[in-house]
C-alpha cells in the first residue's frame, strides 16, 4: 500500500473541469479574446470595469493560468504560453463589436492603470494569435457604426450629385425652351 488515500470523487478536479469547459464554451461564442495582466486594479474598480465590458458586449473572466491554458490548448495561444499565461491573467471575451470593446479595454483599463498591460489576443474565427500591438491596432479601427456612417457618406455624395444632375436636366430643358420661345417672339415681332 502506498500510504495515502486517493479520493475518487475529487470535487476540486470536477470543479476545474467545469471551469475549463465553461472557458471553451465562451471561446466558441466569442469573436475575440483579449488577455490582460490586471495588476494594480482593486476590487471596486474591477467590478466597474466588468460592468463596462458587459455593456460593450463582452465578459471579463479572471482565472488560473493552468485552467486558461487547458481551455486554449488547441489554439495558437498555447504556443505563446510564456507570454500569456504568467502572472495575474484576465480573459476578456468579445461577443459583439470587437472594435468597440477593444477601445474600451485600451482606454479604460490599459491607459488608466499603469501596472496593467495587454498580454495578447485571439481572433477566434481566424484561429489567430494577436500580439499586444495588434490588439491595440484593433482599438484604433473605426467601430461598426462609424464604418457604416463612412460608407453611407461615401455612397450618399455621388447619389446626391446624380440626383441634382438629373433634376437639373428637365429644368435646363425648360429654361432653354422658354428662352427659345422668347427669342422667337422677339424675332417674330420685329
Amino acid at each position: 500500500m502506498t500510504g495515502y488515500v486517493v479520493d475518487v470523487n475529487r470535487p476540486s478536479l470536477a470543479r476545474k473541469k467545469e471551469l475549463v469547459k465553461g472557458y471553451r464554451e465562451r471561446i466558441k461564442k466569442a469573436n475575440l479574446v483579449i488577455f490582460i495582466d490586471f495588476s494594480g486594479i482593486d476590487a471596486w474598480p474591477m467590478s466597474q470595469l466588468r460592468m463596462g465590458i458587459r455593456e460593450k458586449g463582452g465578459e471579463m473572466v479572471v482565472g488560473r493560468n493552468t485552467l486558461f491554458f487547458r481551455a486554449f490548448m488547441d489554439t495558437p495561444v498555447a504556443d505563446h504560453e510564456d507570454e500569456v499565461f504568467t502572472g495575474p491573467t484576465a480573459a476578456i471575451f468579445s461577443y459583439g463589436d470587437m472594435v468597440e470593446l477593444t477601445k474600451f479595454v485600451v482606454d479604460e483599463i490599459i491607459k488608466k492603470y499603469e501596472t496593467t498591460k495587454i498580454k495578447g489576443g485571439y481572433l477566434v474565427e481566424q484561429n489567430q494569435f494577436l500580439s499586444p500591438q495588434e490588439v491595440e491596432a484593433i482599438s484604433k479601427l473605426p467601430s461598426r457604426e462609424q464604418a457604416l456612417a463612412m460608407l453611407i457618406g461615401a455612397i450618399r455624395g455621388p447619389v446626391q450629385k446624380l440626383y441634382s444632375l438629373l433634376r437639373a436636366v428637365p429644368q435646363n430643358l425648360l429654361l432653354t425652351l422658354k428662352a427659345y420661345e422668347e427669342k422667337k417672339k422677339e424675332g417674330g415681332e420685329s
